[in-house]
């Protein structure tokens, strides 16, 4: 029996579209009310031409089979991204996307949000903690729902990349990413103060762009020196929550690591934007024990973890 509030659907079905509709259904009740008439998903297009690192078009009909079931289904669905992309278009194109408008009856719309004309400027901090702007696209802050689709991956400076981290940096205006971490270029980055800066600057832009409804798709993850790269791991899941800090903390913990070791996530529990400890969080579905397979780590996770900020609750209330 569920004892918590907040709840996580775990789904092991063997088959990618059906654990994502899975996992949602198992929380049914928690997405459900935060539905509206449209709709936003948001998938990780971190190449145009890896799909390991990038989110298959079938979790994206497992969303929409699930939202299609609803009481008051979507009038409009959107997916939207700013993907790493040769060409406005070119991830969509490659990965299949577009056959999804003639396969639904419901109007879906493909959105590149680098080609947004509205954006809204807030704070983050650099290494050396002075203050920088970064854009937020007007489509994602006005959008009345909002899901991101995510990957289970490892990543090279935040440990684990998820639904949270899937939404805010894959919808900043692509010139001021490399802000999140801290500097001006990717040739200044430097861990551990890098890993410190953007578990903070994350924290801060989660009460902007957090996802109204987190959806991570493990049922291929990718190991390793991730982000990028090709070494794939066979997780077999999919995760969704209304808390998208439950949904990461769970599916980090079936990928092997402690979520509350991981900095996103401490502070995020810490500061009560969500829940991330395991103790205070009902998995409904497939136990967590039963489908925990360690990631290999980034290379560089020694130093990742080595996130604790000296005055970290100064950066953390700003913004």
């Amino acid at each position: 029996m569920a004892t918590n509030q907040t709840r996580v659907g775990l789904a092991r079905t063997g088959e990618r579209r059906q654990n994502v509709f899975t996992a949602l259904d198992l929380v049914r009740d928690d997405v459900t009310p935060k539905l509206r008439e449209q709709v936003m998903l948001k998938p990780n297009f971190l190449s145009s031409t890896n799909q390991l690192a990038s989110t298959h078009v079938d979790a994206i009909r497992g969303a929409i089979d699930f939202l299609l079931t609803v009481p008051e289904p979507p009038k409009e669905i959107i997916i939207a991204e700013g993907a790493n992309q040769a060409f406005s278009g070119e991830a969509f194109d490659n990965f299949g996307y577009r056959s999804l408008i003639d396969e639904y009856a419901i109007p879906i719309q493909l959105v590149d949000l680098h080609q947004d004309e509205g954006w809204e400027e807030t704070p983050v901090v650099l290494a050396d903690r002075s203050e920088v702007p970064v854009r937020m696209p007007k489509t994602v802050l006005d959008c009345p729902c909002t899901i991101s689709v995510a990957v289970a991956k490892t990543h090279d400076v935040d440990v684990v990349t998820l639904a949270l981290k899937n939404m805010i940096m894959g919808t900043l205006h692509l010139k001021d990413r490399i802000k999140m971490h801290g500097y001006h270029s990717h040739a200044d980055r430097e861990l551990p103060r890098e890993a410190q800066t953007l578990n903070i600057n994350l924290i801060r832009l989660s009460r902007h762009l957090s996802p109204d409804i987190a959806l991570i798709d493990g049922t291929l993850g990718l190991q390793g020196n991730g982000p990028g790269g090709t070494d794939s791991i066979p997780l077999g899941i999919a995760v969704a929550s209304a808390d998208v800090f439950a949904a990461d903390a769970v599916t980090a913990k079936t990928m092997g690591f402690e979520p509350l070791e991981i900095g996103l996530f401490h502070y995020a529990n810490e500061m009560g934007y969500g829940v991330a400890d395991l103790e205070e969080i009902d998995v409904l579905g497939t136990p967590v024990n039963e489908v925990i397979k360690p990631f290999k780590p980034h290379e560089t996770t020694p130093l990742q973890f080595q996130w604790q900020e000296a005055d970290a609750a100064h950066y953390l209330n700003v913004g």
